[in-house]
C-alpha cells in the first residue's frame, strides 16, 4: 500500500477571514473619514436592535419622568419598560443592558477614529485637527449621556483598544473631567461651519460643554460660554441661531436644520435602503388603531404634565397647576371647552381627545390603545403631519412605517432655557427673565390650535412683567420654563 504525505504551510492554514477589513486599508484618509460617518451613526442608537437607545430617550427622559407614562398594555413591552417606570431596575434589565451597550457602541466607534487618524499618512494636518475634534466631541457626548443615565461609569479612551484587561476600567471616579476635556477640545478646534449639515460645529460642541458644566452645577463656567453662544452661534449654513416664529414649526421636516435646531441626528426615507437611514425613535409611540400610522400607543403624556400647561392671566400657576386636573374627555369627547385658561403649546406637545391632531383633524378616543392603562392622551411632537407622508414619511415594517424627520438633540430654546438658569445662579435676574421672555413672546405670537376656524381651547399665555423677587422665585419660573416649552421631548429626567 503506498502512503502519500501531505504538508501544509502556516501560511495556507492562517488565512485571513473573508470580507475582512486590514487595518493598512483603512489608516487612509478615505478610511478615517468612512470611520467617523460609522461613528456618527452611533448617535442613533440603531448600532444596537432596541427601541430603547436612541436619542429621543422617551423611556429614560421621558417614561422614567412625570412626563409621561409607558400607555399601551400593561405586558406589552413590560419587561423593558416597567422596571424603568417603577424605579424597580434590575442588572440584568433587557432596556438597561440596551442604552449601556448604545453608549458604549458609540464611544466604541470615536475611539477606533482616534486611532486611525494618528497612523494615516496622506491627511492634512488641518484635516487631522478637525477629524479628532470631532471624534473626541462623540466620545465626550456618549460619556455624557452614559453619566446622565448610570452616574459613575467608567471613561474610556482609544488606548483601551490595546487592552482586553476590562477589568481594568472602574467606575470609582468621576469621569467628568475627562467629558470636559473632550467637549471643550471639540469646542476649540472645530469650525464654524461645516458643507454637511449633520456634523457637529463649534457652536454645537460648545452647546454641549455648557450643558455638561449646568449638568455639575458649574454655573460660573457655563454663563460666558452660553454668552459667546448666544451672541456669536450660526448653524452649518451660517445663520445666526435664533428661535422660530412658529412653535410647531420646530416640529416639521422641511424645518429640521433651521436657525433654532443646534445639533440634531439626520435620517432619510425613499433613499433605496430599505429604512436602514429612518428615524426608528420612537417606532412605538405612535397613535394606535385608526390614528397617524396605526401603532403601537406607547409614551404617553402624563395628567400632572397637561395640568403644567394651566394657566392664570396667561402666567403659569407654578406651586398649583396640579390641584386641578384638565378636563380629559374620555368618557364623553364631544362636550370639550371647559373654559380652562392653558399655554397654547399644550395642543402642540399633547393629543387630546376632540382637539385637531396636527393635520390629521380632531384626535379620537379610539387612537388610545389601553385608557385604564396609559390614561387619555397621546404623544404630538415626535408624529409626523399628514401633509410630510411620501417626504419625511412612508408605509413600511409591521405597521410602524419609516420616519425621515430628524431628531433633535439640542434647539434654541433649551439652550436660552440653560442660559437663563446660569444667570439666576451667577447672573442678572433680569436677563434671566429676558431669556425666559423670549421663548414665551414666541409661543404667545404662534399660531394656535383651531377647530371650525376658531381657538380649539381657551389659550392664553403672557410674558413676565414683574421682576421675580429673589432666586427662589426666579429658579422655579426658569426651570418651570423647561417643563413646558420642553414636554415630551427627553429631557425631563435626564
Amino acid at each position: 500500500m503506498a502512503t502519500i504525505a501531505v504538508a501544509c504551510s502556516d501560511e495556507f492554514l492562517e488565512q485571513p477571514p473573508l470580507g475582512a477589513i486590514s487595518l493598512d486599508q483603512i489608516t487612509n484618509k478615505a478610511g478615517v473619514e468612512g470611520s467617523l460617518i460609522v461613528a456618527y451613526r452611533g448617535l442613533g442608537g440603531s448600532n444596537i436592535a432596541s427601541w430603547y437607545t436612541s436619542p429621543m430617550n422617551w423611556l429614560w427622559g421621558g417614561i422614567r419622568s412625570d412626563d409621561a407614562y409607558k400607555g399601551t398594555e400593561a405586558a406589552d413591552q413590560g419587561t423593558e419598560i416597567n422596571p424603568v417606570e417603577s424605579f424597580k431596575v434590575q442588572p440584568n434589565s433587557p432596556s438597561v443592558n440596551s442604552k449601556w451597550r448604545a453608549c458604549y457602541d458609540g464611544i466604541g466607534t470615536a475611539n477606533i477614529v482616534l486611532r486611525q487618524v494618528v497612523l494615516a499618512k496622506d491627511i492634512s494636518a488641518e484635516d487631522v485637527k478637525r477629524i479628532t475634534a470631532e471624534a473626541r466631541f462623540l466620545r465626550g457626548y456618549h460619556h455624557f449621556e452614559a453619566v446622565r443615565c448610570f452616574n459613575k461609569v467608567p471613561y474610556v479612551d482609544e488606548k483601551a483598544l490595546e487592552s482586553e484587561d476590562f477589568k481594568a476600567f472602574k467606575n470609582d471616579v468621576s469621569i467628568w473631567p475627562q467629558i470636559e476635556a473632550d467637549l471643550k477640545f471639540a469646542y476649540d478646534n472645530l469650525p464654524n461651519t461645516f458643507t454637511d449639515k449633520g456634523r457637529v460645529n463649534k457652536w454645537a460642541a460648545g452647546s454641549f460643554l455648557a450643558k455638561a458644566y449646568m449638568t455639575q452645577g458649574k454655573f460660573a463656567e457655563a454663563k460666558p460660554l452660553f454668552d459667546a453662544i448666544i451672541a456669536n452661534g450660526v448653524t452649518n449654513s451660517n445663520e445666526k441661531y435664533g428661535l422660530l416664529p412658529e412653535y410647531k414649526d420646530i416640529f416639521r421636516g422641511q424645518f429640521e436644520n433651521s436657525r433654532e435646531i443646534i445639533f440634531s441626528v439626520q435620517y432619510t426615507v425613499g433613499d433605496g435602503t430599505g429604512g436602514a437611514n429612518s428615524n426608528k425613535d420612537g417606532e412605538l409611540t405612535n397613535p394606535h388603531n385608526d390614528g397617524p400610522v396605526g401603532c403601537c400607543g406607547f409614551y404617553q403624556p402624563a395628567q400632572s404634565l397637561v395640568n403644567a400647561f394651566r394657566t392664570q392671566n396667561g402666567l403659569p400657576l407654578i406651586k398649583t397647576y396640579n390641584n386641578v386636573d384638565i378636563k380629559n374627555h374620555e368618557s364623553n369627547p364631544t362636550d370639550f371647552k371647559d373654559n380652562s385658561e392653558v399655554d397654547p403649546r399644550l395642543d402642540y406637545t399633547v393629543g387630546r381627545v376632540g382637539i385637531p391632531y396636527k393635520d390629521f383633524g380632531p384626535a379620537k378616543a379610539s387612537w388610545i390603545r389601553n385608557l385604564a392603562n396609559g390614561g387619555p392622551f397621546m404623544p404630538n411632537k415626535n408624529i409626523q403631519w399628514k401633509d410630510e407622508v411620501g417626504a419625511f414619511w412612508i408605509a413600511g415594517g409591521w405597521g410602524q412605517g419609516q420616519l425621515g424627520k430628524n431628531q433633535i438633540m439640542m434647539r434654541f430654546a433649551d439652550l436660552l432655557l440653560m442660559a437663563a438658569e446660569a444667570e439666576v445662579e451667577v447672573g442678572s435676574l433680569a436677563k434671566a427673565q429676558e431669556y425666559v421672555n423670549l421663548v414665551r413672546d414666541r409661543a404667545a405670537k404662534s399660531t394656535v390650535v383651531k377647530l371650525d376656524s376658531v381657538p380649539a381651547a381657551n389659550y392664553k399665555i403672557s410674558t413676565y412683567t414683574t421682576t421675580w423677587a429673589n432666586k427662589n422665585d426666579a429658579r422655579d419660573a426658569v426651570r418651570f420654563e423647561r417643563y413646558i416649552e420642553l414636554g415630551m421631548e427627553g429631557h425631563r429626567f435626564l
